[in-house]
């Protein structure tokens, strides 16, 4: 079985940290808490934009209608830490829904992005900071939207783009505060790259010319860095 490029790459950096982890809490009488552990690090998704005449925003002719919506970002990690070493199963779920009213010069608008990826985690706790390493095996992306005459508010375009067999990886750093109890909280950095091999096109409103599941000759990616807040739980 050939191994991906990026799992190989977090094989071997998991594997160099955890050697030094290892070699410094072999010297270390208290090296941390072992047992269960439960993660989950979030943030809040807020919308709010104008680029419907202009991708920089805004119109020089024209009122622009204001674009806004919330979401959630939420990454959900269950494991057994062992000697700081933490072996685990991480599930993301991202879902934004934003919308912008019709007016006489443009269609009123509803988009929905929902995203879900699970992956094996790898992670490491060096007095109180905490790494973390995850491989994803599964992930999806579905982008809804779906537009409304300016005149009438009739539906004049309703459909959905899926990218499926995605693949990637995602890394955290945080510093944890221990608040007693087995609880904790810190701040958080995630970088999460994901790349999809293959999409669909649903169309029940419109003119597009729908497909089923096609893979694709440039796959679809998905990236971001984004501060987060962790709570944590130990068992």
């Amino acid at each position: 079985m050939k191994i991906k490029p990026f799992i190989l790459q977090g094989l071997i950096t998991v594997t160099a940290l955890t050697s030094t982890v290892v070699s410094a809490t072999s010297e270390d009488k208290n090296p941390g808490p072992s047992g269960v552990y439960f993660e989950e690090t979030f943030f809040p998704v807020y919308v709010s934009k104008n680029d419907t005449e202009s991708p920089a925003g805004g119109s020089a002719t024209k009122l622009v209608p204001k674009q806004t919506g919330l979401g959630i970002d939420t990454h959900t990690t269950l494991g057994y830490v062992w000697a700081n070493m933490l072996l685990g199963i991480t599930y993301n779920y991202f879902n934004v829904s934003s919308n912008r009213p019709r007016t006489s010069d443009y269609e009123g608008l509803d988009e929905n992005t929902t995203k879900q990826e699970w992956g094996a985690t790898f992670g490491l706790f060096i007095w109180h900071f905490r790494l973390t390493y995850t491989s994803f095996f599964n992930a999806t992306k579905i982008f809804v939207q779906k537009y409304t005459d300016p005149t009438d508010g009739h539906i004049t375009t309703d459909e959905t783009h899926k990218n499926t067999q995605g693949a990637g990886y995602q890394i955290g750093l945080g510093y944890d505060f221990l608040l007693g109890g087995g609880f904790g909280i810190s701040p958080t950095l995630l970088y999460r790259n994901v790349s999809y091999s293959k999409q669909s096109y649903e169309v029940r409103t419109g003119s597009g010319t729908p497909y089923g599941p096609t893979t694709l000759k440039t796959k679809a990616i998905d990236s971001d860095m984004q501060p987060m807040i962790t709570l944590s739980y130990w068992f």
